[in-house]
């Protein structure tokens, strides 16, 4: 510990000695005996009362246990200070020390304590209510329930949402509506209160009693943009998705003046898969408040419908922007990708910042690697796992399949390897590798990665898969391999790659007709170029060459630089 840290405490600890301590005069120096030793009593003004040294006492004390790990103790001391200076902000954090020790009865304990002291403090009444629901004391924890609606109310917020937010804390969304039900008066007349209930309601599957309770809502406050919208969700979660979109269709051309109406309705097109109508209300939205969220939402539809110069014309508005410049300049390095300018990409990429920082990164990592630089892919990428350690084996393996795609089989075992020294039992690494090692036509080390992931999984389907199918592509032990195939193909039948490995294994066994029907089924799927090499090469050996060339011809024109196509081609002596 540095010797200037400072003394995180000190605020509970001033707080406390404000409203608790006396003080001497300046200059005095006292000295505080340890609670409860012998003090000669004295009226000078100067000399502190016994409540204030142990007051001291439990609170330093308190403090210095927490520093150090020692929970239990912490709460214990800071429960005791809290009880002798009925001072708000020591209550508070010994609650917060119960929490941390995960004691919720003596959080609870102090909660009731801070309620007594403060009974208008919005937080105390919050979490003296979860703590009550977690006990499935539902009665306490409406009284709490009961004073956070009045206390939030009296502050302009929304005490039913705010109520209705800690109910479901329960992590039962039954009890989650008993409790607002009770909390809500039946003859209620207040929008907002009914609106809580109907989301809880919605969030509870209840979908005919939160449109019941949505109507309410509306009844009373027909231009309740939250409610329209609320209303809208619950008709199409009930598969009444025309009839909702058409509700809310309606709301907007009642009032083409709301603008957030408007955008909900224009992301609600959009998550309904309508990118053409959600274009046209936000473009009618922008001449009525070209604000900078518009203009982005703008961009990305049309982004979205691969029409990029308009995209752009949006996007390139936004980058000297506050609020969405990184997104916009993260947008714009994707445009230039689309457009083969990896130049202008690294330039729009190098610029991001924030949320989207990590994403741009890999991105720029990827052109490097693609553009033959490597080492300076692998050095950006290494950047990120000291800045983002956190996502440190989502690095490792970016890193090692950007070295993949460039054929640097065993540079990317090393980068396994390193990473799995760090995090020895991570199955996304242990899988990666193994697939690596497949490549590198070792399938002793393959097995054992995938062997070790089985050991703890045993119905891990893409290991499973993975063993079989090697075993059965580089290997005589075929009837082993179908057995392992099988296996995931039980556990995911409709899965393109199983359905590759099932189709492989029969053609590898001489069952050419069952290959067939397994890698048609796979081909219908998925596009993988892999798929189209293995179909291709069985319909070739049954005789179809014709239709093998045009699986393989259009699979070159997917995938232009695959490394599977002219390979069997190749092998079998074939040309397009």
């Amino acid at each position: 510990m540095r010797i200037n840290q400072p003394i995180k405490y000190f605020p509970v600890l001033s707080s406390i000695l404000l409203s608790a301590c006396a003080t001497g005069p300046t200059g005095t120096t006292n000295t505080l005996p340890e609670p409860g030793a012998g003090v000669e009593q004295s009226t000078s003004e100067n000399q502190p009362d016994s409540l204030s040294r142990d007051l001291i006492y439990n609170t330093l004390t308190s403090e210095i246990a927490a520093q150090r790990g020692q929970n239990r103790l912490a709460f214990e001391h800071a429960l005791q200070a809290a009880r002798e200076s009925r001072d708000e902000s020591a209550a508070e954090r010994a609650t917060g020390l119960g929490l941390q020790a995960n004691r919720p009865d003596s959080a609870l304990t102090a909660a009731k304590l801070w309620v007594d002291i403060s009974p208008s403090s919005l937080k105390a009444h919050q979490i003296a209510a979860i703590l009550y629901i977690r006990k499935k004391n539902l009665s306490d924890a409406i009284q709490h329930l009961q004073q956070v609606v009045k206390i939030a109310n009296s502050k302009g917020q929304s005490g039913h949402l705010q109520a209705a937010a800690i109910a479901e804390k329960s992590g039962a969304p039954d009890q989650a509506l008993i409790i607002m039900q009770q909390l809500v008066e039946e003859e209620s007349s207040d929008p907002k209160a009914l609106y809580a209930l109907a989301l809880t309601a919605n969030h509870a599957k209840q979908r005919d009693l939160a449109l019941d309770y949505i109507n309410q809502s509306l009844s009373l406050n027909p231009k309740s943009t939250q409610s329209l919208v609320l209303k809208t969700h619950t008709l199409i979660a009930m598969g009444k998705q025309s009839e909702g979109l058409a509700f809310m269709k309606q709301a907007v051309d009642d009032s083409p003046d709301n603008v957030q109406l408007g955008k909900a309705y224009a992301r609600t097109l959009l998550e309904l898969n309508q990118p053409e109508a959600a274009l046209d209300t936000f473009e009618k939205l922008h001449t009525l408040a070209p604000d900078d969220d518009i203009v982005f939402s703008l961009g990305i539809i049309h982004l979205q419908l691969e029409q990029l110069e308009r995209a752009k014309s949006h996007l390139e508005k936004l980058v000297d922007k506050r609020q969405k410049r990184n997104e916009a300049n993260y947008y714009l390095g994707m445009i230039a990708e689309e457009e083969e300018e990896p130049e202008k990409a690294l330039a729009w990429y190098s610029q991001v910042e924030g949320k989207n920082l990590a994403d741009a990164q890999v991105r720029i990592a990827k052109i490097l690697a693609d553009q033959g630089n490597l080492n300076q892919a692998s050095e950006t990428l290494q950047r990120l796992r000291i800045n983002q350690s956190q996502n440190q084996v989502k690095f490792y393996i970016i890193e090692a399949e950007l070295l993949r795609e460039a054929l640097q089989f065993e540079a990317a075992h090393k980068v396994y390897s390193k990473a799995l020294d760090l995090f020895q039992d991570n199955t996304d690494l242990l899988y990666a590798r193994g697939l690596n090692a497949a490549d590198l036509k070792r399938v002793d080390l393959l097995e054992k990665d995938l062997r070790k992931i089985l050991t703890a999984q045993p119905k891990h389907a893409d290991a499973l898969n993975a063993l079989g199918y090697t075993l059965a592509d580089q290997t005589d032990r075929l009837e082993e391999a179908k057995q392992y195939i099988q296996q995931a193909f039980s556990l995911k039948p409709d899965s393109p790659a199983i359905l590759d490995s099932m189709g492989w294994v029969e053609y590898r066994m001489g069952n050419l007709e069952s290959a067939l029907e397994f890698l048609n089924k796979a081909a219908e799927l998925s596009p993988d170029a892999e798929i189209a090499s293995h179909l291709g090469e069985v319909l070739w050996q049954m005789g179809q060459q014709q239709r093998a060339l045009k699986v393989w011809k259009a699979a070159n024109q997917r995938e232009p630089n695959n490394r599977f196509i002219n390979q069997v081609m190749s092998r079998l002596g074939a040309d397009i």
